[in-house]
């Protein structure tokens, strides 16, 4: 598979992945198990919710990041640094500047009506003030972590590429790159292998997978550590082309066993298995590493083999998902505390908190975004097709 070619497989999976966040969004006030510092409505939870979000969550941010780092290599070798480091600021510093004076602030209000009327039980007029006030205070990069995360490393990108060009970081750079493109990629204990530092970063977490981490200063750098691998995996993946033609080749063999993995893994946390030994905590977090690159890799070689088409349908789509995911969850939060102690059946409460700000998203895309010049700055300038 070529690297200069548009890989329209890659360009589906990565509006999915962001997609998923919304989905994931979506489930979590609706857990048997509710988390911390979220919405939880005790008049409707299921397993299923619990398990869709361990599902999604186990491998969704890896796998943004992995498609991160491969663009990221390929657009720096295409364009150079200077016009890198600009299309860079355009596409990732722009939104995540603006997402923190307008977006962020504005998510954080039904959250904050949640814990003040439903939590501390304020009046509601109260609740509402109160939760206005708080704008200005609002700290931390909320749900635009992962931007904030991709600046990280596209520094560093930019770092170690000005330093590659000393002969004594040359030197080891091109050993390094030599021993990844000699090697053969066809046994099956490769993603065995790049799963060890995936389980030796897991190590020393208190969960089995890798929250996030939104503070303005993390408190939590082996996040960083953990995505900032995925990200490079994905830059060597663009180092080696063929890879793809491998995960096309074996993506039924790596989703079936990420798959099974899962199932354990959800079993094991359900049941508070972990907390069994120390032990068994470590053979768990063994299982997640492997769950955590088998389903990253298994779903690129699944879009690569089905979605590798040029469609009108996934472009759009494409485009838009960015948009989608940037302003959805103050809505989906809005909805789930609106929720709670109303009439609305159980059963209806996560599907409209799905649907709704997904066609929010989507209208205000199409009417306010997708021509004018924050579609420019999020995915480029896109003409209308007059028919």
């Amino acid at each position: 598979m070529n690297n200069q070619t548009r890989i329209h497989g890659i360009d589906a999976l990565r509006a999915v992945a962001m997609l998923l966040g919304v989905l994931l969004h979506a489930t979590i006030a609706y857990r048997v198990m509710p988390k911390k510092n979220w919405v939880h409505d005790d008049g409707f939870t299921n397993w299923i919710f619990d398990f869709t979000y361990f599902f999604i969550h186990s491998f969704r941010m890896p796998l943004f990041f992995i498609i991160a780092g491969y663009f990221c290599r390929l657009l720096f070798k295409r364009v150079g640094e200077k016009e890198f480091i600009r299309r860079r600021w355009v596409r990732v510093g722009i939104p995540f500047v603006i997402g923190m004076l307008i977006i962020v602030p504005m998510a954080t209000i039904p959250y904050s009506i949640y814990n003040y009327y439903h939590i501390q039980h304020l009046p509601l007029n109260t609740a509402i003030l109160k939760s206005l006030f708080k704008i200005p205070g609002t700290s931390g990069v909320g749900h635009l972590w992962f931007l904030y995360d991709l600046m990280m490393f596209y520094v560093v990108t930019v770092i170690l590429m000005r330093m590659k060009k000393y002969a004594v970081f040359e030197k080891y750079a091109e050993k390094v790159i030599r021993w990844w493109k000699t090697r053969s990629f066809d046994a099956i204990y490769w993603p065995f292998i790049l799963s060890i530092p995936v389980w030796m970063i897991l190590f020393r977490e208190k969960e089995l997978f890798v929250l996030s981490d939104p503070l303005i200063i993390p408190r939590h750098v082996s996040y960083i550590v953990f995505y900032g691998y995925f990200f490079a995996l994905g830059w060597l993946i663009h180092v080696r082309p063929d890879v793809f033609n491998l995960l096309i080749k074996n993506f039924k063999m790596l989703l079936s066993i990420g798959l099974l993995i899962v199932i354990g893994l959800f079993y094991a946390q359900w049941t508070n298995l972990q907390n069994k030994s120390y032990g068994v905590l470590l053979m768990l977090k063994m299982l997640a590493a492997f769950q955590v690159v088998f389903l990253s890799l298994g779903f690129i070689g699944f879009f690569l083999r089905y979605f590798n088409l040029e469609s009108r349908f996934w472009k759009y789509i494409s485009d838009a998902s960015y948009w989608i995911y940037l302003i959805h969850l103050g809505f989906v939060i809005g909805l789930q505390t609106v929720f709670l102690n109303s009439s609305v059946p159980g059963w209806l409460r996560f599907p409209i908190a799905l649907i709704i700000p997904t066609i929010i998203s989507l209208v205000t895309y199409q009417w306010f975004v997708r021509y004018t010049i924050i579609g420019k700055v999020l995915h480029g300038e896109r003409k209308k097709v007059n028919h």
